[in-house]
Parts: structure tokens; sequence; C-alpha cells
């Protein structure tokens, strides 16, 4: 099978659970400081702004997600039709970036602030180095004592 074929059925066929991994945003820099990642699954009720596309600049809450078209739907931008009937206007999930995560769910919560393995080992590099830098300070400054003390007696 050619690589274009797989990537296809990858991506077109699909289960649900997949699907729903795929309908994901950019975060703000704000956000990727606090969580340290850079994209978040799209939740109804995270507050999203479009940075592309005819509805640049709008921002408001999510209130409806359809898995089918990886888009969704944003509160209070609704399109009119002739009949007159207003109706959710469908925007896709690569032309947005979220503002503010719903919180509501400690599940999100939790899996949010988990630390990637990498960030965990610089962590734990930084931590080793202060260690050292403290302990070369005070022999130092012990150092320093024993030689006054050496001065002082004479």
């Amino acid at each position: 099978m050619k690589p274009t074929k797989v990537r296809n059925n990858q991506r077109y066929r699909a289960s649900n659970q997949v699907i729903s991994k795929q309908i994901a945003a950019p975060i703000t820099k704000e956000l990727r400081k606090k969580y340290s990642r850079r994209n978040a699954r799209i939740m109804i009720d995270d507050t999203v702004k479009v940075i592309r596309g005819e509805y640049k600049g709008i921002t408001g809450k999510v209130s409806k997600i359809s898995t089918e078209n990886n888009s969704i739907a944003i509160e209070g931008n609704k399109k009119e039709k002739l009949k007159g009937d207003k109706i959710d206007i469908y925007i896709h999930t690569t032309n947005v970036i979220i503002t503010a995560l719903n919180t509501d769910d400690k599940w999100r919560l939790k899996i949010l602030e988990k630390k990637s393995k990498s960030k965990i080992k610089s962590m734990k590099e930084e931590s080793k180095k202060k260690e050292e830098n403290k302990k070369k300070v005070e022999t130092k400054q012990v150092d320093k004592k024993k030689i006054k003390n050496k001065n002082g007696d004479k």
C-alpha cells in the first residue's frame, strides 16, 4: 500500500476514540507555561479564539463539537438562513487557539498537569546542580573561616 493510502485510512476510517484525540488545538503562551504543553483537546465550555479564516478574531465558548468534520461551534456565532432560522457556524479546529480551559473536569486537569518525562529529567538535573553549588559555597565559607582563625591566632 502506498503511504498516502495508509495515511488516508488512518485519518478517514479512524475509530471514534482516535477521532476525539484529533480534535485538539494549540493553547496560549500563558497556558503553555502553566501546563508545559503546546496543545490540548477541545472540550465544551473551553474559551477559544479564531486565528484564521473568514471569522478571524472571534472569541467565545465552545458550544458544540462535531467529530465528523473536526470542527466546533462557538456560542453567539450564528448564521441566518433565508427562511429566518439561525444555525451554528462550525469552524475547523486547526483555525482556533485555546485561550482558557474548562477546569470542571478533574480527570482532564490531572492529565494536563502531568509533566513530561524529559521535563522531569531536566528538573532533577537542575536540583542536583543547585545542591552542588550550595556545597561549594559552604566549603568556601568554611575555608575562609579557617584562614581567618589562623591569621587571628598569630
